[in-house]
């Protein structure tokens, strides 16, 4: 059966027979092309647009698409079903309230506050989140790099005055803050500030700017700011008394201070990181792949080692006797809603603007991954607003900025979570931890936190294998990769940030600079046009050069292209031995080029015997006499005011100086518009451009009379009656 329908589809034939249009015009008059719909409000006044355009959006907020759109809880809602879904929901709710303990205690330390903050963080912004976001999997709060970045701004402006939870706090290094701030005053301020950042960006439709952090820069960003993380956590793992550094290369100073300091170890402090990091490195990597083949629901190591290790901190007196710093204490119920600190933000609104990005772009990137798993759209205009908003409202509830975190999503959907509903059971289960049983862990060990920080990023040391990947696959998206993290490790988090977004725009800029740019030939036989260079079959037509560019022509690569239309122009491949065998269509004197009814995909016998003969093309064969430089637009996407001056001095120089016409074919309907624009057919004729290079070779090769050559070339052979 199969092997009849590989020979059914080896026997099909397409045959084609049609006019051949000998302009542009004259193909769209032929299909009677419709104008595009005018806008009436274009030759209105500005206050008469202005007013339509109110109008309109006033109708569209009445409208249930607008409500829907602005609040996507009512859409998903609607169609919520019991049934199938509720328990899914409750099940991975469940499931990652349990992490978020762990998580959101260890990762407010990275933030110089208090772990509590890291548990408001969880429940707060995520309610908000849960009625404004688009996407249905994603587990919003504490994350590693969002808060090391935040710890950042905090150790610049803080006064340490409330971190009363470990007291290596009451001492840094490089504080510039002249007025004193506590460390939580500055935290929500940098969360008011990111959200209103966020919410800016979304109301101008900013959502795109997720995409100027590649998948490339965003890995070897957050690499790096593990290995910053892993850093911070150091001392708390060994308790160690370093200073803390801000400013560049506090990577560098913090790790020789670190070193430095490793003669007073306490020693009872690392044996239990030692414990703790064993314990939950051979359940996550041995344990947990041969249960969960067998059993959905995952055993909430760390949230374990949390309780064991508050219990043996309490029941054997290991902060009186052997000086393991802990917890101490943590307050119970809700905090006492209150804003940040206004005067504050003039000295932060640039710090934050990082922060707004990244949080926001590690959002859209885990969003997109569950939306096309699942099969459903997000918007990330919405999303920015959605984010915004969540931090808007945590921010006078004594929270972060918060983000996405990549294990707590993975989790979620994974255990069956469908909608965010699972993200309202788990606000539920966290609320009696806020409310009644927080105090209980007043007696765990930081050492315990910060074992649980470092297995968490686990997951980000893993992306070095994007660097390698890349190195084979693309090398300059490696160059971005490698950029984005010496810059990030050597320097800082917030420069290593802009390397990346230079080195990155760079990459897009050089890889527009030098789009792919080829010669076609024609394969005998077919109506196709190929590269050469990669077809060995393929034969120019004499007296024509066709030519590819795919990209844009604009102001930054206008001179490359003029460089390498010039060097395509200077070899021109012919077959060795050519005969004539077609007739001219019409008299070279003729105004009018009248073609006679043509039919695709015939094969002149004489070129099928020249091939079979043996001939060949022969690089040494001398460069034709090209009179025409046929320019596929095909792949052309974009000209610019310097791109059409470009093209006009390219029509005019090949003309004068090398009698050489400049003929467009397969150009765009908006690509026309913007010539068109830009008065670019004012000084190129218009009846040279074609609807295919089909059309172009055919026409040129009839009002020539074929001259002296063969239409062996043609895609075509003409029809005779």
């Amino acid at each position: 059966m199969e092997s009849n329908v590989a020979n059914e589809k080896e026997s099909l034939l397409l045959k084609v027979e049609r006019q051949i249009f000998s302009n542009q015009e004259q193909f769209d008059d032929n299909f009677q092309k419709n104008d595009p719909p005018v806008d009436k409000n274009v030759n209105k006044g500005m206050f008469s647009q202005l007013k339509a355009t109110c109008s309109n959006q006033c109708s569209a907020m009445a409208s249930r698409e607008f409500w829907c759109g602005l609040f996507p809880i009512i859409g998903w809602l609607s169609k919520y079903s019991l049934k199938d879904q509720l328990m899914g929901d409750v099940m991975s709710g469940c499931t990652v309230a349990i992490m978020h303990i762990p998580q959101g205690m260890g990762y407010a330390l990275l933030g110089g506050v208090s772990p509590i903050i890291g548990l408001y963080m969880a429940f707060f912004p995520v309610l908000i989140y849960v009625c404004l976001g688009t996407s249905h999997h994603i587990s919003i709060g504490t994350f590693a790099v969002t808060t090391l970045m935040t710890g950042k701004i905090v150790d610049q402006y803080g006064s340490h005055d409330d971190a009363n939870f470990s007291s290596e706090h009451s001492f840094k290094m490089d504080n510039i803050s002249s007025i004193h701030y506590t460390n939580l005053e500055v935290a929500t301020a940098v969360c008011l500030m990111v959200g209103l950042w966020q919410i800016l960006m979304g109301i101008l439709r900013l959502g795109i700017l997720g995409i100027i952090l590649s998948d490339h820069l965003v890995s070897g960003f957050t690499t790096a700011a593990a290995i910053h993380v892993v850093v911070s956590q150091t001392k708390n793992l060994l308790g160690l008394k370093v200073p803390r550094f801000n400013g560049s290369f506090k990577l560098i100073r913090s790790t020789v201070e670190i070193f430095g300091a490793l003669p007073t170890t306490n020693l009872a402090e690392a044996v239990i990181s030692c414990i703790a990091i064993t314990v939950m490195a051979v359940h996550n990597d041995w344990l947990k792949p041969w249960y969960g083949k067998k059993i959905k629901f995952p055993i909430p190591t760390e949230l374990i080692i949390l309780v064991i290790g508050t219990a043996a901190s309490y029941f054997g007196n290991l902060t009186s006797d052997y000086g393991i710093k802990t917890l101490n204490h943590i307050p119970t119920g809700f905090p006492t809603p209150r804003s940040p600190p206004y005067e504050l933000f003039p000295s932060i609104i640039i710090d934050t603007i990082p922060v707004a990005i990244v949080a926001y772009a590690v959002s859209l990137s885990m969003a997109k991954i569950f939306a096309r798993k699942r099969g459903y759209e997000i918007s990330s205009n919405q999303e920015l607003f959605a984010q915004g908003a969540a931090n808007v409202f945590g921010a006078f509830f004594s929270c972060m900025p918060v983000s996405t975190s990549l294990s707590r999503s993975m989790l979620q959907e994974s255990v069956g979570g469908e909608t965010q509903l699972a993200s309202v059971v788990s606000c539920c289960l966290l609320l009696t931890i806020l409310l009644w049983i927080g105090p209980l862990f007043e007696s765990l060990p930081l050492a315990v936190l910060a074992s649980v920080i470092i297995v968490a990023l686990k997951g980000m040391f893993i992306q070095f294998r994007d660097f390698k990947s890349a190195l084979k696959t693309s090398p300059l998206d490696s160059i971005v990769w490698m950029a984005t993290f010496l810059a990030v490790v050597i320097v800082d988090i917030d420069i290593g940030l802009l390397v990346g977004v230079v080195a990155s725009i760079t990459v897009l800029i050089y890889r527009g600079h030098r789009p792919y740019a080829a010669t076609l030939g024609h394969l005998l036989g077919t109506e196709m046009h190929v590269d050469v260079e990669l077809f060995s079959a393929a034969v120019e037509v004499p007296g024509i050069k066709i030519f590819r560019w795919a990209g844009a022509i604009h102001f930054a690569n206008g001179e490359t292209f003029r460089h390498v239309v010039d060097s395509h122009l200077g070899s021109h491949r012919i077959p060795t031995s050519v005969t004539r065998t077609a007739t001219s269509v019409h008299d070279k004197e003729s105004p009018n080029v009248e073609v006679s009814p043509l039919k695709y995909g015939t094969l002149d016998p004489t070129a099928s015997t020249l091939l079979t003969s043996g001939a060949i093309l022969n690089p040494d064969v001398p460069v034709a006499n090209i009179k025409y430089l046929i320019l596929d637009c095909s792949a052309l996407s974009y000209v610019d005011l310097s791109g059409t001056k470009i093209l006009t001095t390219l029509h005019k120089d090949l003309m004068k100086s090398r009698g050489i016409t400049l003929v467009l074919t397969n150009c765009s309907e908006p690509l026309m518009k913007q010539l068109e624009r830009q008065d670019y057919f004012e000084l190129f004729p218009k009846s040279q451009v074609y609807p295919s290079i089909i059309d172009a070779v055919v026409t040129i090769e009839s009002s020539n009379r074929c001259k002296n050559e063969s239409s062996i070339n043609s895609a075509i052979v003409p029809v005779t009656d």
